[in-house]
Formats: C-alpha cells, structure tokens, sequence
C-alpha cells in the first residue's frame, strides 16, 4: 500500500460503569474515548451529510453475558458523535446469530430510547430483499447474496468486539462483516472455509472505519461461553480493517500470522497485518498487551459424562458442538448422565466402539449419517442431527428436551 494506515489504540486505566450498567458520567468518558479513536475530525468528514450504517456486534444478546456483544456504552456514543457530526441519517443493525431475528436483536439490545434521542433507527437485514452480487475476485464464491438495505448508505462503520472465537481464531472486524450475510448462506461455508469465505466478501463489502470495543474483553470459550476481562479498557480504530484486526489480535497475545483471515487479507492487497507497517497513533500497545486465555476447540473429555468420538471431523463441527456442549454448561442445564456423541464418520461405516453405558447417542452432522441409519435408526436412544455443520442451538435444544428440561 502506497501509505502506512493510521491505526489508533485509546487506554484508559479506568472506565466507569459496565455494559450492563453505566449513567451519563460512565457515557461521557467513553464517548470522549471513541471520540479520540475515531480521529475526532476525521470522523465528522466521514459521516457528515451523508447516511451512516454502524454495524455492531449483536450475535445473541444476553442480559446474563453482556460481554459477548458490543458494548453499549461504545454504541451509544457513537451514534450521538454521528448525529453531533451533522449525518444526514443514522442506522443501526446487525443480523444475530441463526435463529434469532433482527427485530429479537433490537429487543434484546434495548436501546431504543437512545436511538430515539438521535434520531437513529435500526435496520433490519432480514427483512431486506437481497441481491446476488457478482464478485470477480473471489476464489470460493462467484456471487453472494447482498441485502440491498446495505447499499442504501454511503458510509459502513465496523464496530466489533476485542474477543476471541474457537472457529476463526479471532472474532473482530472481519468476522463481525459475517452479520450482514443472509442467514440462510451462512452455514453453507461454515467449516474449514469460512475464512476464505471471509476474505472474499471483504472484495465486496469493507467498511470505512472499523473501531474494536476492547472496554471489556472476552477470552476462553468465546465467542459466546467465555470470560469478561473487565478492565482492558481499550478500543482500536482504523480505516483499514485487516490493521484494526492484526492489532486487536496483538492485543490479546497473538501474533498477527497466527489468524488465517488476517494473513490472507493481507497477502491480496485488502489491507496491512504488520505493525511495523502501521502508523500507530495513541497507547503504545506493547504496554496493553496480555496473553488472554485462547478457547479450547476440542468437546473430549471436556465435560463428565459426555463421550465425544471423533472420526476425522472438520472445525465446523467441532466448533458447533463445543458451543453446544458450552452454552449447556453455561446454562446449568448439562447433565452428567452418560452420552455420546459421534461426528466426522463419512465413509467410516465399522461399529464404533461405545463406552458400556453409552447413554444417549448423538450422530452429529451430516458425514456421520450413513454411521446412524447402519448402527443406530429406530432406536429410541439414538438422534441424528443433519447440517453441515449442525447449527449449535439445535443440539442444545433437542438434549433438554430429551433431558425433560426447557429448552428457553
């Protein structure tokens, strides 16, 4: 790239407030802090006059784990420096994760008096008519569906989360452009693929500012079951997407090689992943950064009870079935009452060898098929999940109530 991007990090050693509770105090201290990391000026040139999107991350709210989405404390002052800046109009929206609905999202979220406030409203992806968008660079899909509310606005703001994700490594800006794509093509390059995915629809759709809400992190078992890190206190702002992601990533103790999306969005031109190449603005990173707790991708043994064969299955499936196995857990609702779970069993048609107590069986996915009509159809205890990979949510649901519990 002909010039080195501005990147800039803002820390503060305290920020009031949480993103379940904070006032106007808390609000005016983090807005002064996205003020500063969106470059101040540099943000009133983008947005004034012109119709602004702000895509956070909203994959499920949660009033029990509000650090899995993006802080509201970060989207609510974004959405008055947007409307202090003179934007002609203001959205806000993010499609959830597979099965909740955009309005379930808004909901959830309950901002609606601050969006009031500015005059904002919030944009709902599935309900948008979409349109199949030709995109001559890519190398896995030709087209993708586009809703067509997107093209509506002249400027995308980015507004991630600073977490981890046991699927892609990292969930930040890149990962967060995941919510604007159709539900119903998202778990069509949900394995191994979904970084190439992601990289191919950056050709398409890259925002103009990406900024990372690091005001309370999030390591292990994210990005749905992991831990708050309550006090990192620190966002990160580019126009260059792929920088604001190396740098997040350094933040939480990676190296920027280590994420496949990020080395290849660099390697194609969409951006840098070298902080040297960087012009970095603000903190110094080196004395933000900490090695924050990586999730853990494999279910054997994970949890008493549960028996996990894996027979050659890709990370789609071991990443859904850990966030099953997790969101269970989480919800107190995993049982130690024995059962087992087979997944990755394409072309492997021998008995599998079971624990003397199996309990409930589960054939997870669409490659352990062929394993369950053999060995297990018509049996009472034995479930078969289809997809590829099965969406998480499913499991959970079908084992509470196979346990007598309530899925809600």
């Amino acid at each position: 790239m002909s010039q080195r991007p501005r990147v800039r990090v803002i820390h503060r050693p305290e920020v009031p407030g949480s993103p379940a509770q904070y006032d106007e105090r808390a609000l005016a201290v983090v807005q002064d802090m996205v003020l500063q990391a969106a470059g101040g000026e540099e943000l009133a040139r983008l947005v004034r006059g012109r119709s602004v999107l702000i895509k956070p991350n909203l994959v499920r709210p949660h009033p029990q784990l509000p650090v899995t989405t993006t802080d509201p404390r970060v989207i609510i002052s974004l959405l008055r420096l947007c409307r202090e800046a003179g934007a002609r109009e203001i959205g806000l929206g993010d499609k959830p994760g597979i099965g909740l609905s955009c309005r379930a999202g808004e909901r959830l979220l309950n901002l609606g008096e601050h969006l009031a406030a500015v005059k904002a409203h919030f944009v709902y992806f599935d309900e948008s008519p979409e349109t199949w968008e030709e995109n001559p660079h890519a190398r896995l899909c030709s087209a993708v569906p586009v809703p067509d509310v997107l093209r509506r606005y002249e400027v995308l703001i980015n507004l991630p989360k600073l977490k981890f994700h046991m699927h892609t490594g990292v969930s930040l800006g890149i990962k967060n452009l995941f919510g604007l794509v159709p539900e119903h093509f998202r778990l069509k390059h949900h394995r191994e693929d979904l970084h190439r995915f992601l990289v191919d629809y950056l050709y398409l759709v890259k925002p103009d500012l990406t900024l990372i809400d690091g005001l309370w992190a999030m390591e292990g078992q994210a990005p749905i079951c992991g831990t708050p890190v309550q006090d990192f206190n620190t966002l990160v702002a580019s126009a260059d997407v792929v920088a604001a992601d190396a740098l997040g990533a350094y933040l939480m103790g990676l190296d920027t090689t280590e994420v496949a999306m990020i080395r290849m969005a660099a390697a194609e031109g969409l951006g840098v992943a070298r902080l040297e190449d960087m012009h970095l603005i603000g903190t110094s990173p080196e004395t933000i950064r900490r090695h924050l707790r990586r999730p853990v991708l494999s279910s054997q043994e994970a949890y008493p009870g549960i028996d996990v064969l894996v027979r050659g299955a890709c990370v789609g499936c071991q990443s859904s079935l850990r966030h099953a196995l997790d969101r269970l857990h989480a919800a107190g609702k995993l049982r130690e009452d024995p059962a087992t779970i087979i997944l990755g069993a394409r072309g492997q048609i021998e008995r599998p060898a079971l624990k003397e107590e199996p309990g409930l069986v589960w054939c997870y996915g669409n490659c352990a098929l062929d394993l369950f009509i053999k060995y297990f159809e018509g049996m009472d205890t034995a479930h078969h999940l289809p997809g590829c990979p099965p969406h998480f949510m499913e499991l959970y649901r079908l084992y509470c109530l196979a346990q007598g519990l309530d899925p809600a």
